[in-house]
């Protein structure tokens, strides 16, 4: 369960995913955090995936308006080493670009690349 309070209004926080991880009771369900939409609500990427803790099996990552990591502005070590803490096992996926057509997908997938092993650490 993805929140996405720029999309919907149904899942705003990482609250309301675990709120309905908790309703639902399947232990083959987990929640994911996409930062686009965390840096959307202004909160702490890092502060989701602590509280996502154990239930986050997935990652999408978007800096502001959906760019590449690294090329909007956000920070994205405070994440990485959150995903250490919590010793995520998941993917690490990119949501960039697709809000506009002006943009290379391979350039950006490049750029993202590059990004996530500089802050993960490879």
């Amino acid at each position: 369960m993805e929140p996405t309070p720029a999309d919907s209004n149904v899942i705003e926080s990482s609250e309301d995913a675990l709120d309905l991880l908790e309703v639902v009771g399947l232990d083959n369900v987990g929640v994911m955090l996409d930062t686009f939409h965390v840096l959307y609500r202004n909160e702490v990427m890092s502060d989701y995936a602590h509280r996502m803790g154990r239930h986050l099996i997935h990652t999408h990552w978007a800096d502001y308006g959906r760019a590449a990591p690294g090329d909007g502005g956000a920070d994205f070590s405070g994440l990485a080493q959150a995903l250490h803490d919590i010793d995520y096992q998941g993917f690490v996926c990119m949501e960039v670009g697709f809000n506009r057509r002006d943009v290379d997908p391979d350039a950006l997938a490049r750029r993202s690349l590059a990004y996530v092993k500089r802050v993960m650490g490879d």
